[in-house]
């Protein structure tokens, strides 16, 4: 699998899954993400929100009052089809 050749959405999901961002504790900041995915932070948050809607994500304001997003069971073996 080439991840440059699928879409930003797509790999974000990939990332997320690379970095073990499977729940509350270790969700990541879309500044972290954009940083890794070479990306506007902007762009980011918006394909997150879409995401949230989906349900392959989880959001919620930590306590610095910062957004933070891990995957949910779905995001997760959705991340995982792109490997299969």
């Amino acid at each position: 699998m080439d991840e440059d050749r699928l879409p930003l959405s797509e790999r974000l999901l990939i990332v997320l899954h690379n970095l073990s961002a499977i729940n509350s504790e270790v969700a990541k900041r879309p500044e972290e993400l954009a940083q890794i995915l070479q990306a506007s932070a902007e762009e980011v948050d918006q394909i997150l929100d879409r995401h949230v809607s989906e349900g392959y994500a989880m959001s919620f304001t930590a306590s610095d009052g910062m957004r933070r997003y891990y995957l949910t069971g779905v995001g997760i073996i959705r991340a995982c089809s792109f490997f299969s």
